[in-house]
């Protein structure tokens, strides 16, 4: 499964990952500022728990799991909770700092849509971001991504409980 989208010279492209992709998915899985982004309780993972995990996103029959490369792997993205019956999904990104405010989102988020509509038959994507991270939301309603609803306090980062933005969007 590969999937790439090109402008400007820019490839992004979606796929499997691979062994060499290891270095770049476990220093995100274990950046701590990443993981309070992704709701994720900050720990460190050792190199045996990140294998458990990717083979655990890999192997999920209700998900997808894929490598976001633009000349090497920079990050990834996610389906979970798929719902065929239903056409839902939940929608979930991380990219390397060094790739972002470059388009690499924008790109990736499209080919996954894309994947999303044509091959699962989502009729709506959903996704939770927190409040604080202005970005992400910039990101997601130039995405045509609408806010559902802002829960307050509802998550808890470890040192603050912060307000949760749910947001969805319809594929047509």
């Amino acid at each position: 499964m590969k999937f790439t989208a090109n402008s400007k010279g820019d490839s992004v492209t979606l796929r499997a990952p691979v062994k060499m992709d290891f270095s770049v998915l476990s220093t995100l899985r274990n950046d701590t500022a990443i993981q309070r982004q992704l709701m994720i309780k900050p720990q460190q993972y050792s190199p045996a728990q990140v294998r458990a995990w990717i083979r655990r996103r890999t192997r999920d029959a209700c998900g997808v799991f894929l490598v976001v490369d633009c000349g090497g792997p920079c990050g990834f993205v996610q389906l979970t909770r798929v719902d065929r019956k239903a056409g839902t999904a939940d929608l979930g990104i991380c990219l390397a700092r060094s790739v972002r405010g470059k388009g690499v989102a924008a790109k990736a988020m499209g080919l996954l849509e894309l994947h999303a509509k044509k091959k699962l038959r989502c009729k709506k994507l959903t996704l939770r971001v927190l409040r604080v991270n202005h970005r992400a939301i910039a990101l997601y309603r130039k995405l045509k991504f609408k806010i559902l609803e802002i829960k307050r306090r509802h998550h808890f980062d470890g040192a603050h409980w912060r307000d949760v933005v749910f947001m969805e969007k319809a594929l047509r």
